[in-house]
């Protein structure tokens, strides 16, 4: 088992050969936060013939951060990208086809795609038989562990562990599906999709568990485990699949809006969740319910402390 000390000297190594080392009603400086753009804020299922019949039909879930990183990207997408943007790299957090499409990861242009050490071999096959059928040339595909920290254009991305699951099995590992923090500066985005709830490995990756605290953190960092010092995130962006049915069957894997509603409150009160004044949390990955629905109408159901994402959306988030 990897021990804490070990755990650091390998994400210091790993950032020195890899160089891996405000909302407010869409406005914000971007400078000071991170720029992001919903390419696509909707479940699985996506057919491009439904937004002719309602313009609010949703795409699947992808962002476009700082208009060079993408989180999750598919083929639905392209449309959303602005005028002459040309990301530079991919995060996957899973394998699911609305997430991940080998094809569309190809098509993008991206240099490097990174996914979770569990199925990188069978990504990069993937990804190599994509780029030989369409002609172009295949991204660099980089495998992490989760809470390994990776700089990618200004930006510092950590995959942390989701609570979803996918049958994907790779020289026998069982693939784990991904959240990311990213952080410019202080501002500290968690992007939570898809996952029923946060996960207490996450939580505690990234430094949100209330569990842990400042005079207690040295128990803790005594461990094998990785427990980051206690650490508000700035703003969170969080899939809502499962729209108002607090009880749906998807709850094992999914979140409705409710849950993400009692995370944003419970973050809050115990000081783990510090957006700047007039910056709300974010749903997305709308399904059941939702999925057809302008943000407005959505809005106007929803706690106050969470915004609906829309399809071409774009934010700063501090």
């Amino acid at each position: 088992m990897t021990t804490r000390k070990e755990f650091i000297a390998a994400a210091a190594a790993f950032a020195s050969v890899k160089g891996v080392v405000a909302d407010h009603a869409g406005t914000g400086n971007a400078e000071r936060g991170i720029r992001v753009r919903f390419l696509g804020s909707g479940a699985a299922g996506w057919k491009p013939e439904w937004a002719k019949r309602n313009p609010h039909m949703r795409r699947q879930s992808s962002v476009l951060l700082e208009n060079k990183v993408l989180i999750d990207f598919t083929g639905c997408s392209f449309d959303m990208l602005p005028a002459g943007c040309h990301p530079e790299v991919l995060f996957q957090t899973h394998s699911h086809g609305d997430h991940y499409n080998p094809s569309a990861a190809v098509k993008s242009g991206v240099k490097r795609l990174y996914v979770q050490e569990t199925w990188a071999a069978a990504a990069r096959r993937d990804i190599e038989q994509a780029s030989a059928k369409l002609g172009r040339p295949a991204p660099e595909v980089i495998a992490i562990p989760f809470g390994m920290p990776v700089e990618e254009c200004g930006l510092r991305l950590t995959g942390v562990p989701a609570n979803h699951s996918t049958s994907r099995v790779t020289e026998g590992r069982l693939e784990r599906t991904s959240l990311y923090l990213v952080e410019k500066g202080p501002a500290r985005l968690l992007y939570a999709t898809d996952t029923g709830g946060i996960p207490g490995d996450a939580a505690r990756m990234i430094g949100i568990d209330p569990h842990i605290r400042e005079e207690n953190f040295s128990r803790y960092a005594q461990s094998e485990s990785y427990v980051a010092k206690p650490q508000a995130i700035t703003a969170l962006i969080m899939e809502a699949t499962d729209g108002d049915i607090d009880d749906d069957f998807r709850m094992f894997v999914h979140s409705s809006v409710q849950a993400v509603a009692r995370t944003v409150t419970m973050l809050k009160k115990q000081g783990r969740f510090a957006p700047p004044d007039g910056q709300s949390a974010y749903i997305t990955h709308l399904g059941i319910k939702y999925r057809g629905w302008a943000a407005e109408k959505i809005n106007a159901e929803i706690p106050d402390v969470l915004r609906a994402a829309s399809d071409g959306l774009e934010v700063v988030l501090g």
